[in-house]
């Protein structure tokens, strides 16, 4: 059995064609999307002429068999994360102004109106992805496997807040003991190649260099949209238990 796991496409319908076609040439089995299907971010991202949410997601529904939602997704189809520890959003959040969700928030939450590109989605497109979930549990062979746009207490990354210390995982690990998972996978970071939280440490994995976890584990996979040097996606071979980042 043999995973597919993509995360934080942000448009890029080219990088996403181009991840697909080499999904398939390795024979994976099926394919995880871990979110921020959309989010064009204006300073960040400059294929504004290929950029294309709508056909993004198509090509998800069509090829993944599992999704989950990441932060900017939560924001396109105006929808607060149900995770939320750390701020308590209003039930009126997404009918405040910018300047009234910037007080409230004091900083600690993403606000996307002063650089974010509408998606624009279509009805249909809206309403499936409000149908979709924040986190999932994926079992095969006996073992649970959890999915999620980032870590807890901030699953969907609505929140400002990356972590770098194998202590700030300690909530996450616990997350997963309680679904009796003994392994995670997150996007949100972009992170060129793995990066990896267990046994109390935290290091990167290059692209192509194959990884076994060993006990509670995370990790963080790269996005697909990027440039030419840190763009790609995950395998996982669930049945040899090797994980691995590839190129796209």
């Amino acid at each position: 059995m043999k995973l597919a796991i993509i995360s934080d496409i942000h448009e890029d319908v080219v990088n996403l064609k181009s991840a697909l076609r080499k999904i398939e040439k390795m024979g994976c089995d099926e394919i995880v999307c871990l979110g921020d299907i959309s989010g064009f971010s204006v300073p960040h991202y400059h294929f504004y002429d290929t950029r294309d949410a709508h056909s993004c997601l198509k090509l998800v529904k069509e090829n993944c068999r599992y999704i989950v939602l990441g932060n900017h997704d939560l924001n396109a189809i105006r929808k607060t994360p149900e995770y939320s520890s750390g701020f308590d959003y209003p039930d009126n959040w997404h009918s405040l102004d910018y300047c009234e969700r910037k007080e409230l928030s004091n900083d600690k939450v993403w606000l996307y109106d002063h650089d974010e590109l509408n998606p624009l989605y279509t009805l249909d497109d809206v309403e499936f992805l409000t149908t979709q979930k924040e986190y999932l549990i994926i079992s095969h062979g006996g073992k649970n496997y959890f999915f999620s746009h980032y870590i807890y207490p901030n699953l969907s990354g609505s929140f400002k807040s990356f972590y770098h210390r194998a202590a700030e995982y300690a909530e996450h690990f616990n997350v997963l003991t309680k679904h009796n998972c003994e392994l995670g996978f997150a996007g949100h970071t972009h992170p060129n190649g793995l990066y990896v939280a267990c046994n109390f440490k935290t290091r990167r994995i290059k692209f192509r260099k194959r990884f076994r976890p060993d006990g509670l584990t995370n990790i963080e996979v790269p996005s697909v949209t990027g440039n030419k040097f840190n763009n790609g996606f995950c395998i996982f071979n669930i049945s040899e238990e090797w994980i691995r980042a590839e190129r796209i």
